[in-house]
């Protein structure tokens, strides 16, 4: 009679299931499941609160901010880190099935986590492509759950061979037994999915509100350039902001200035002017950056000339960085304007000339990137300090804190603005682009 401690056979391999490279796969579960949850704190505050600024925003091409803000954030409705949540809590799930339940196969169930953790290794490669290749920006958070999924799928591999099975074998073998005793499978998939629509009707849809939408009461008009401006009639401080529909930290930085201009709409006057990162209409850029920026500069602007500037401005810095385009049909669509007007308008080449003269007094300016700042003849790239906004105003004291139109705490490396691909200058706070 064997003894039943030897988990030896005859090729020296382990025949027999242990504990510790479960208990392994279960801490990275647990890992992965923590940076997850990072992941969705950092996704809401982004989201929610202007005055927030992230750890992990070191630099223009390492910024969780950017990748926060992007379309790719969000999967089937939800965060993407949501979905992670849900994953490692399941992956965990099995794996603890596997310890205290009778086993399927030897190796139960190792050779399935190889298969779910393979997907998850393929769909981290799929998400560090987008980054770098699409959004322009890596997320460090995000890098660390992409190589806790890499373990996931070592720890699974070395298992099942440490149990001397070939992987192929084993998980065809895992997969029969699954199908033949499938009620234990379909509860685990049905929680899944049951956990997944639980929480899609719990969570509001954050990240694509708009915190205003119009001039929420504040007087509007135009420069005699015709540049539009919001806020003060006789204003005490006039910002010039060059913005670009694009650009995430614009979006950031047109949430805090409406936050501002809310509380002292009668003290200061907010120029917008366009600066779109797009090489279609901005001869500082050589290759694509931000492909739709150009002609969103064109739907403000056309938007203005039916009365609704502020309203397109609204809309496309909430919805600048989706995937799907913003058309000149859903424009009109929602904000109740003259469909034909606003293409014809668009088209015309007189927009397009506004567009060129708002970029034209950006490169006088020097102007190496968005969101930039004029205040008389002083810009501010990413923001404008508080003590600056106070000083201008003339204020007996700081303004109180949400008045900043700068982050909160800034990094060395992290200007809080969108910069051009195109610069081989060396690399400052700030990079430039060409002139």
């Amino acid at each position: 009679m064997s003894d039943p401690i030897d988990t030896r056979n005859a090729g020296g391999l382990a025949s027999q299931p242990t504990r510790g490279w479960r208990i392994a796969f279960l801490v990275l579960c647990t890992v992965g499941l923590c940076l997850s949850a990072d992941l969705a704190r950092l996704h809401l505050k982004v989201h929610t609160d202007p005055d927030y600024h992230a750890y992990c925003a070191m630099s223009e091409r390492v910024n969780c901010e950017t990748v926060a803000t992007s379309d790719w954030a969000v999967t089937l409705g939800l965060p993407t880190a949501i979905w992670g949540i849900l994953v490692y809590l399941s992956l965990g799930a099995l794996a603890v099935w596997g310890l205290f339940t009778r086993p399927r196969s030897r190796s139960w169930p190792f050779a399935l986590l190889c298969l779910l953790t393979l997907g998850a290794s393929a769909y981290s490669v799929a998400l560090l492509l987008i980054s770098h290749l699409i959004i322009g920006s890596v997320c460090l958070v995000c890098v660390g759950t992409y190589l806790v999924n890499f373990a996931l799928l070592f720890t699974a591999v070395a298992e099942v061979r440490r149990l001397g099975r070939p992987i192929r074998e084993a998980v065809c073998e895992e997969l029969v037994a699954a199908i033949r005793e499938p009620a234990a499978v379909i509860g685990l998939v049905g929680l899944l999915l049951a956990a997944a629509s639980v929480t899609r009707l719990v969570i509001p849809t954050y990240w694509s509100m708009v915190s205003g939408f119009g001039p929420g009461g504040l007087a509007i008009g135009a420069t005699p350039e015709g540049a539009h401006w919001i806020g003060a009639v006789k204003p005490t401080l006039t910002i010039e902001e060059f913005s670009d529909y694009q650009c995430p930290h614009c979006l950031r930085g047109h949430e805090q200035l409406r936050k501002l201009l809310a509380q002292s709409g009668d003290k200061i006057r907010l120029v917008h002017r366009h600066y779109p990162l797009d090489q279609q209409c901005n001869p500082a850029l050589d290759k694509p950056f931000h492909a739709a920026a150009c002609a969103y500069s064109r739907l403000a602007h056309c938007a203005g000339a039916q009365g609704r500037f502020w309203e397109a401005n609204d809309y496309l810095f909430a919805n600048g960085h989706r995937r799907d385009p913003v058309t000149a049909a859903e424009l009109a669509e929602a904000l109740n304007l003259e469909p034909k007007e606003l293409s014809g308008c668009v088209a015309d080449p007189k927009t397009a000339a506004v567009v060129a003269r708002d970029l034209a007094a950006g490169r006088a300016l020097k102007i190496r990137g968005t969101p930039t700042f004029v205040i008389g003849d002083q810009t501010y790239p990413g923001g404008i300090p508080t003590e600056v906004i106070a000083a201008r105003l003339g204020a007996a004291r700081e303004p109180p804190k949400g008045n900043d139109c700068s982050p909160s705490e800034p990094r060395p490396g992290d200007s809080g603005a969108c910069a051009s691909p195109a610069s081989d200058a060396p690399p400052q706070a700030y990079p430039p682009v060409p002139p």
